[in-house]
């Protein structure tokens, strides 16, 4: 989408970056039923905004015709231990992505894809990860076509 610019989240943006964050809470249950739905949104989004306070770490907007049309957040972390070398230990990890439903098919997931790995290679970083629930195979699709992999897998068990 040529119109649509990333900054900064500003604070007069949070009622929209919720409503979008209770969006992507809400189409995450229809993948796993353990998933909070929309009531949980603001919650969780302060729960972001803390860890991103906590370890550094940016959330981005993209802005279309003067409305925020999505947003990206994610914090620099560090493997613990010493399974990863140490030069491959610091990274940044993407939490959340989420664009308005009026929004999709318009290339704005991938101008915040696109801006957060830049300003993470800016800052120094040299991989950016992120968790992609395994029901959601639109979001694989798109983040392979970004040139994601798997790294690792995370397996889960019922009790």
């Amino acid at each position: 989408m040529a119109d649509a610019v990333v900054r900064p989240a500003r604070a007069e943006d949070r009622p929209m970056l919720v409503r979008l964050m209770g969006v992507l809470n809400d189409f995450e249950t229809e993948i796993e039923d353990n998933r909070a739905d929309a009531s949980a949104a603001a919650e969780h989004f302060a729960w972001v905004e803390g860890q991103i306070e906590a370890q550094g770490g940016v959330m981005l907007v993209a802005e279309a015709q003067g409305r925020v049309a999505g947003f990206i957040c994610y914090t620099f972390e560090e493997d613990p231990g010493a399974f990863v070398r140490p030069e491959h230990r610091r990274h940044a990890m993407i939490w959340d992505i989420s664009v308005d439903e009026a929004a999709r098919g318009q290339g704005i997931g991938r101008l915040l894809l696109d801006a957060a790995e830049a300003h993470a290679k800016a800052s120094g970083i040299g991989e950016i990860r992120l968790y992609v629930l395994e029901g959601n195979a639109r979001a694989q699709r798109i983040y392979r076509e970004a040139g994601y992999r798997n790294y690792e897998r995370l397996m889960s068990k019922r009790l």
